[in-house]
């Protein structure tokens, strides 16, 4: 009888080790990295920034990633200029994302890994052609953001921080230089 049930328990030890490592666990943000993935890869094709700029808009937390941008002059843009620091933020990665989107463009995006907690996870995707693209995510009450998205090993937040920081800095820590600059 002991013996039967130490087979049992062994067999299930072994057997769900076997089965944890073929098999991929479930993502519970697959359907939002879905829509999401397929709305950029669809802005890539078309090579838009008003696209970008749209899926920008729907899918991502845009006042984070934009003030995580602005590194230690974030001080600088107050509540009077804020909607037009986003609004002008949102036009810039939507103009950045065209000018790259042939980095990225593609068809069949599978999810690859998907670690992290319910109110944070990463995601990692590979297109049909073999290119890698990774979700930072984070869960709110009304779903799913991306908080960061890296393409060919650039994340776009980061990416975003070094050029708005470094035009802050050559212009002598003058905000409405950046501004100036994401117009343009």
């Amino acid at each position: 009888m002991m013996r039967s049930r130490w087979l049992v328990f062994w067999f299930t030890l072994v057997g769900g080790a076997c089965l944890s490592g073929a098999t991929v666990k479930a993502c519970e943000a697959s359907t939002f990295i879905n829509n999401a993935g397929n709305a950029f890869l669809g802005a890539a094709r078309v090579h838009s920034a008003s696209a970008f700029s749209g899926v920008t808009s729907r899918y991502t937390d845009l006042r984070s990633i934009a003030m995580f941008a602005l590194g230690p002059h974030r001080k600088l843009v107050n509540k009077a200029n804020e909607a037009e620091y986003l609004a002008l933020t949102r036009g810039f990665i939507g103009r950045f994302m065209a000018k790259y989107s042939n980095r990225f463009s593609g068809s069949g995006m599978t999810i690859q890994d998907c670690v992290g907690s319910t109110s944070a996870l990463t995601v990692s995707t590979r297109l049909a052609n073999g290119k890698k693209i990774v979700f930072k995510l984070y869960h709110t009450r009304r779903g799913f953001l991306v908080r960061d998205v890296n393409v060919s090993s650039v994340w776009l937040a980061q990416q975003l921080r070094s050029t708005f920081v470094g035009v802050i800095r050559r212009n002598n820590g003058d905000i409405d230089a950046l501004f100036v600059y994401l117009r343009s």
